[in-house]
């Protein structure tokens, strides 16, 4: 039991992944705005059923208070069936061709993909859609792709992937960078968060327990 019961249980999820920024206006009326930092995500989640405070459950209360907001944990958005949709693929190719896609390179926040290892791309094909997530096989990092690439932009067997923010170094390895590291796709990928607010719980009748408020976790940068 664990964070992740959370996800799973959860009657929303509210997803936050916009970087951060300032604005302000000016006496002219100008609007001026600037980047105070790379986006991270952040998911609010309510849970609004009960559960029965027996067994498992009354287990899973323990270990919230355990991790609290101290505590790391790996998760994914579709553990559970029904929810795969939210991270699905978008694009066409098939599980075995995206496994044989590999990193050749990265920069800033577009990463290179290398296609040599993969066969029956054809340019009309999608390799990845706008919002697809992928993640660099030894890195605890996930990304969301900003702009769709095609087999018809692939040259040289690369293709430039552009991604929602920088990337970071691995961290995995002992720190070595992404080159030459498959890719997790969509429902492979997962995320390294902390509890930013737990909420209490209330009993209620009927051996059951319900929880007060909604649960915020955000992602653990390194």
């Amino acid at each position: 039991m664990s964070f992740q019961t959370i996800i799973n249980n959860a009657s929303t999820i509210s997803v936050d992944n916009m970087p951060i920024t300032s604005s302000i206006m000016s006496r002219s009326n100008r609007l001026k705005t600037a980047s105070r930092g790379n986006a991270i995500y952040t998911f609010t989640v309510s849970v609004n059923r009960p559960f029965e405070f027996t067994g498992a459950n009354r287990g899973l209360l323990q270990v919230l208070q355990t991790k609290n907001k101290t505590v790391e944990e790996e998760i994914t958005l579709s553990s559970t069936s029904g929810m795969g949709f939210i991270m699905g693929y978008a694009g066409t190719l098939t599980t075995q061709q995206l496994a044989n896609i590999t990193i050749d390179s990265h920069t800033g926040s577009t990463i290179t993909i290398d296609t040599s290892g993969v066969s029956g791309i054809t340019n009309g094909d999608t390799i990845f859609d706008v919002g697809d997530y992928i993640q660099p096989a030894n890195s605890r990092y996930t990304y969301q792709v900003t702009s769709a690439v095609f087999g018809s932009d692939i040259a040289l067997d690369l293709a430039d992937v552009p991604v929602h923010r920088p990337i970071y170094p691995s961290t995995s390895d002992n720190g070595s960078n992404i080159d030459g590291q498959a890719l997790n796709v969509a429902n492979n990928c997962t995320f390294h968060i902390k509890a930013l607010q737990v909420p209490t719980y209330t009993i209620i009748p009927g051996r059951l327990f319900t929880f007060d408020g909604d649960f915020v976790f955000v992602e653990v940068i390194q």
